[in-house]
């Protein structure tokens, strides 16, 4: 099942090539994870938000989840939990989205509970000149 929560957003300025590669890499990663998971309803929940001056955009699946401990290396080069995974998505992922001066992030509460993964970025407003 996919869910879509998207909020209602101003026009803003982008980088949209970088955003989008960050996007289908965590719904490529959302849906490999739903994959293995077979215990459990597959629920995929693709989510935007304006919070604070910034644009948020979220990716939850109720897929097999990360263990605590790999949380805090999901973002380094060359890590993962994948057979045939190299470690470079979410990786130059977050290196991205630092780039635009945002941020990525995931949370899990372990194996078998899904996660989320969270980018933030500045929202900058889009303003036509005449």
């Amino acid at each position: 099942t996919v869910i879509r929560d998207y909020a209602e957003l101003p026009p803003i300025m982008i980088d949209k090539q970088r955003v989008l590669q960050i996007v289908i890499n965590l719904v490529k990663n959302a849906k490999e994870s739903l994959m293995e998971q077979r215990e459990q309803q597959r629920q995929l929940t693709l989510r935007t938000r304006v919070d604070n001056d910034r644009l948020v955009i979220q990716v939850s699946d109720t897929g097999v989840g990360i263990k605590p401990e790999d949380l805090t290396r999901i973002f380094s080069h060359g890590f993962t939990t994948k057979k045939t995974g190299h470690g470079f998505g979410l990786h130059s992922c977050a290196y991205a989205a630092t780039e635009m001066n945002g941020c990525l992030t995931a949370t899990s509460d372990g194996l078998m509970t899904g996660a989320t993964f969270t980018l933030s970025l500045p929202l900058t407003s889009a303003s036509i000149c005449a």
